[in-house]
């Protein structure tokens, strides 16, 4: 209970700063109108390569009328400098979000922090028709309209389950996308959260009032599976992993499990998966 309390009093610190005390540009924050729309948003972290090349990624592969927004989080002011740049020499909307207390607790708390503030401030005041949040290191390798993920089920994403019975899941926060209407009425929280005492990572918080009313029986989900790229066999330094055969999630470029760095094969290996999966 106690850590529940100071998780809630330190995202209350963080959500006191609104949009209006951020540094934003190429961002309306007015809702968007009328037609199909989405708006595809990043959680920077520190990490300016995978920044740069998820915009060239993007752009070549997302197809339909979105925008795509990077709302940066991250804890070093010099790589945030670098990635505001990047934005900034590439006309794409950007923001940079305030300090992020919860980085105390863990990074899953601060991305679940953040996902929170970008909901509230960004998502709910420009109110697109579908929305959905990707990893910074997470890159569109063959061409796909994410109104066609959506067009027949609310919700579409990399599904974690939880339980002995497998009876809990949750959209896990590498890549999840909502129709934005059917959360109206609806609270949205991306904290992790004990159910039951099963543990559910970023994005769990939305079980009580979202996916516990869903049927995941009517629900398709993104299919995945890992590959290695290098010799090693760990997960966050030589794999990578693949969703829908369309998505290349290049893992950790956080770098919050501190391994040996892969920044300079992230162009290789699009290339590569684009040549593969395309």
């Amino acid at each position: 209970m106690l850590f529940r309390l100071a998780v809630r009093g330190l995202e209350k610190i963080h959500d006191l700063h609104g949009e209006k005390s951020c540094i934003q540009f190429n961002l309306p924050l007015e809702a968007k109108g009328e037609g199909d729309n989405v708006d595809l948003i990043t959680i920077a972290f520190n990490n300016p390569t995978v920044i740069e090349n998820q915009i060239k990624c993007v752009r070549k592969h997302i197809e339909g009328d979105h925008t795509y927004i990077v709302a940066d989080n991250s804890s070093n002011p010099e790589e945030s400098k670098k990635i505001m740049e990047i934005c900034k020499k590439e006309g794409i909307s950007y923001i940079r979000l305030p300090k992020n207390h919860l980085s105390l607790i863990g990074p899953s708390y601060s991305h679940a922090a953040a996902l929170n503030w970008v909901y509230k401030h960004v998502v709910k005041n420009r109110k697109p028709t579908y929305f959905g949040f990707i990893d910074h290191d997470l890159f569109p390798v063959k061409n796909i309209d994410i109104k066609s993920l959506l067009k027949d089920q609310p919700v579409y994403g990399v599904k974690r389950e939880r339980g002995e019975k497998k009876d809990k899941w949750y959209l896990s926060a590498i890549m999840f996308f909502f129709n934005f209407s059917y959360l109206q009425g609806k609270k949205v929280d991306f904290m992790p959260v004990q159910v039951d005492g099963d543990y559910l990572d970023s994005g769990g918080g939305n079980w009580y009032d979202i996916y516990a009313k869903i049927d995941p029986n009517a629900i398709r989900f993104a299919t995945e599976y890992l590959e290695d790229f290098r010799e090693g066999g760990l997960r966050h330094q030589d794999q990578v992993e693949i969703f829908d055969r369309t998505w290349l999630h290049t893992i950790n470029g956080s770098y919050w499990k501190k391994v040996a760095s892969k920044d300079n094969l992230i162009e290789e290996l699009i290339k590569q998966y684009e040549e593969k999966l395309g």
